[in-house]
């Protein structure tokens, strides 16, 4: 037997590389959990920009907004509040990724016997988590000024629906910071894709309310369509087809960007 030969066969099966790429993961996921233990503001961050959202917009909008609506403002707005709480933590999944990068952090990692794809999924992950704590002290404050879930069941779709399209947003984030490998970069550029689509969807006013023109967008947007999907979850109106849609632009937002950022990483 040559030693190529030898070699390959003593290569490790499909499955003991998979088990090895979860606990790096897990590795990294930990990693990365710590040092939000380490760094609190950057919890606090995403919780405050959550609440500044709910509080500016229901005390200084709300009136206006839920009169002409016909709504109940508050049960309207919170569920919003839970994407874009979630979008605002996805942003920085950008940030720390960029920082490592220009800081040679994930040099080090590089040179390291490791599944690279760890780094990536180990912050997209971490990430998750702590927007799943965020959306959660939204909803705490949400209480306060008088919102509520139908159920446990409910407050648990709505959650993860929420967390979930942060979750693949987190991953277009990683790939603008493996492409600009800048902080104050990936800040800016995340700018115009957020407040476009924050601001022209359904989470703040509902999408008959806009001109005819931006209905459409306004409507089947990603943010939008989660955004429905966990307020009828909160209120108890069938869902089942507006979950279905929030499922199928998560994946595919997470068909997209995952290559995307696990190619442009690599290259880096």
């Amino acid at each position: 037997m040559t030693t190529t030969h030898a070699a390959l066969a003593r290569r490790p099966g499909f499955a003991t590389r998979f088990k090895w790429t979860l606990q790096d993961i897990a590795t990294m996921t930990w990693r990365d959990l710590i040092r939000t233990w380490r760094q609190p503001e950057m919890l606090t961050f995403a919780v405050i920009m959550g609440v500044f959202f709910l509080l500016l917009f229901y005390y200084v909008f709300g009136g206006a907004i839920g009169a002409g609506t016909g709504v109940d403002y508050i049960q309207y707005l919170v569920p919003g509040i839970f994407v874009i709480t979630t979008l605002t933590g996805a942003q920085q999944t950008g940030t720390g990724l960029a920082t490592d990068l220009s800081q040679g952090v994930t040099d080090r990692f590089r040179s390291l016997p490791m599944s690279q794809m760890a780094v990536l999924g180990g912050r997209t992950i971490a990430d998750a988590l702590r927007n799943t704590i965020s959306v959660v002290l939204v909803a705490i404050v949400g209480y306060m000024l008088g919102f509520r879930f139908v159920s446990i069941g409910a407050a648990i779709g709505a959650i993860v629906l929420s967390v979930g399209i942060g979750f693949s947003f987190s991953w277009m984030n990683a790939a603008i910071a493996a492409k600009v490998k800048s902080a104050e970069m990936v800040g800016m550029l995340s700018m115009f894709w957020l407040f476009p689509l924050m601001l022209a969807s359904t989470v703040f006013t509902p999408a008959e309310q806009m001109p005819g023109w931006l209905q459409g967008f306004a409507k089947w947007q990603p943010i939008s369509v989660v955004a429905d999907a966990a307020r009828k979850l909160s209120d108890g109106i069938p869902a089942g087809e507006a979950v279905l849609w929030s499922i199928v632009w998560i994946l595919a937002l997470l068909v997209v960007f995952v290559p995307i950022a696990a190619a442009v990483y690599r290259r880096g």
